[in-house]
């Protein structure tokens, strides 16, 4: 629907109350037109995962109610997700940004299996929860508390070891900060942070070697 901003953000919001046939409409047209040419991009190339980027939450929650998210968004997704399945795309990635935890069933219903959960607060998007919810199919990128890396390093070990060699034990986790390293972050801090990834992923990795 091209929102980009909040003042767009209140133009659809109206629309969707005020007319859902022509959002539906809208973001029907936008769906075929979106399948058609990932059906001919895919029929020449061959990539390794498709992404859909949704920012629709804030702290508190989702934008929308899931039943309106059901209906008119990922309902307008079901065209392209067929279309990436029958060109054997196996990894569809949902990279959502703040609170959208009520809606992880609709969307691991609807095909997405793999989370990548952005600038989210790490109590309402708990990625040791939401594994143990979905289990081993639903992949997740990320899981990191970015604000972590503006504290010290107690905070980011703390950050750190609370889930990544867990996840990384039941497989299908790529660890990551949750979302951009901003300018405030000390490079001593940011240091700390990349050699405690590597050697945490290092030993999970020899051990499962060892163990495999």
């Amino acid at each position: 629907m091209g929102v980009h901003g909040w003042h767009r953000f209140t133009d659809a919001i109206q629309l969707l109350v005020d007319d859902p046939t022509l959002v539906e409409t809208w973001m029907n047209l936008f769906a075929e037109f979106s399948s058609r040419m990932v059906d001919r991009i895919l029929s020449e190339i061959q990539v390794d995962a498709a992404l859909f980027s949704e920012p629709i939450g804030g702290n508190h929650g989702p934008l929308i109610s899931p039943a309106m998210y059901s209906s008119m968004v990922l309902k307008s997704y079901l065209p392209i997700l067929e279309v990436l399945r029958s060109h054997g795309v196996k990894i569809i990635i949902y990279r959502t940004y703040a609170n959208t935890r009520v809606l992880l069933p609709a969307v691991v219903k609807a095909g997405f299996n793999c989370l990548w959960a952005c600038e989210c607060n790490p109590q309402a998007m708990d990625y040791s929860e939401i594994r143990q919810e979905f289990g081993k199919d639903l992949r997740l990128i990320g899981g990191i508390d970015s604000d972590a890396l503006r504290q010290n390093q107690a905070e980011i070990l703390r950050s750190v070891m609370d889930s990544v060699p867990r996840l990384l034990q039941d497989g299908g986790f790529i660890p990551l900060a949750d979302g951009r390293v901003r300018e405030d972050v000390t490079f001593s801090n940011y240091a700390y942070y990349r050699k405690l990834l590597e050697s945490t992923t290092g030993t999970w990795s020899i051990n499962r070697h060892i163990q495999g």
